[in-house]
């Protein structure tokens, strides 16, 4: 297996939604872990990078050059394809870096002056509130709402992992996909969730300048 990582930064303040919130308190709460850790799902990160690859695919479409569409089969797959058109890419969770993950998991086990999971989400994210504003000017009675927020420069980083070996047009389309990745979460289209993401290889290198290259000589031809 081949295995990549995808980091990003918030740029700005984001909230990686899990669908519920706290009763009288968050309307919208962010995906965290058993010691307060904030995250963004892999399922959620697949779907927002096949987005990009779609934005793409449809930009090259006048070309329709055959090895862009089976790159982009290859690293997604197709939605109810068979096992044999299966994606060759697995995308896991976008987690905080290890060393603090792991550093915070040690506070948090320790018995004395145990390191609590709301003292760490909260040290992380901040609660916003916002409300909905009438013609006159007024704010509209009940629509107040409050959402929990990750707060900007947090830094995330999620394992790719190939169960084939990547054909010569999978990296520089991915890389391509990686670097139109700037925005997650919701209010995503409103100014929150602003990030800058970049594909590193295994060894930590950032790969992502040198396969987007590959990428836009393949376009131009």
């Amino acid at each position: 297996m081949t295995t990549y990582r995808l980091k990003f930064t918030t740029e700005s303040d984001a909230t990686f939604g899990r669908g519920d919130g706290l009763a009288s308190l968050i309307d919208a709460e962010v995906q965290h872990d058993i010691y307060g850790l904030p995250f963004l799902g892999g399922r959620s990160l697949k779907g927002l990078l096949e987005e990009e690859c779609a934005s793409i695919l449809f930009a090259l479409h006048p070309m329709k050059d055959q090895q862009f569409y089976d790159a982009a089969r290859h690293l997604f797959g197709i939605p109810g394809s068979s096992d044999s058109d299966e994606a060759i890419l697995h995308i896991g969770d976008a987690k905080l870096p290890e060393d603090l993950r792991n550093a915070i998991a040690i506070a948090s086990e320790v018995e004395n002056n145990k390191l609590e999971r709301e003292q760490v989400l909260n040290s992380l994210t901040a609660i916003r509130r916002q409300t909905a504003i009438s013609e006159s000017g007024a704010p509209k009675k009940g629509s107040l709402r409050a959402m929990r927020v990750i707060l900007r420069e947090t830094p995330f980083e999620a394992e790719l992992i190939f169960n084939q070996n990547p054909s010569d047009m999978d990296m520089p389309l991915l890389a391509a996909c990686v670097k139109a990745f700037r925005r997650a979460g919701t209010g995503r289209n409103r100014g929150r969730g602003e990030l800058t993401a970049r594909l590193c290889n295994d060894k930590g290198e950032d790969v992502t300048d040198k396969h987007v290259t590959i990428f836009e000589k393949k376009v131009i031809g």
